[in-house]
């Protein structure tokens, strides 16, 4: 459990900081440090994917408080067709986030399953034709 939390709150803060410095992808890398790191799938890929949607929902929020969003976010629903809508052009941005965390983790544990628990490669041993 400890690593659970430790997980989520160290990858939150590094892709946060990362997403602020412009590397908007980093809750995909993030998410694979964390689909490497634990050793459930039905743990690290949830926990991947509230990194990439708290790194930007956090952003979000933070850029509103300091500068108001709405108006933006007003007008930009309205140019994706939806009205004056604020919520919609946010709801996709959280989205984004999510899916980031979400296929870094999938992608790090699946590459991880590959390797085993014995430390030896799976790749080695296939194709089993002609042995």
């Amino acid at each position: 459990m400890r690593l659970v939390v430790a997980a989520l709150i160290a990858g939150t803060a590094v892709a946060l900081v990362a997403v602020m410095l412009g590397v908007w992808w980093a809750p995909f890398v993030v998410g694979i440090a964390i689909g490497i790191a634990l050793p459930r799938a039905r743990v690290a890929i949830p926990v991947g994917a509230a990194v990439g949607v708290l790194a930007w929902g956090l952003l979000l929020v933070a850029d509103q408080v300091l500068y108001g969003l709405g108006p933006a976010a007003e007008g930009l629903g309205a140019i994706m067709g939806f009205g004056h809508k604020a919520a919609i052009p946010v709801i996709l941005t959280c989205m984004v986030g999510l899916l980031l965390g979400l296929t870094g983790a999938w992608l790090g544990y699946a590459g991880r399953s590959l390797v085993g628990s014995g430390g030896g490669s799976y790749l080695l041993e296939w194709p089993r034709e002609g042995r």
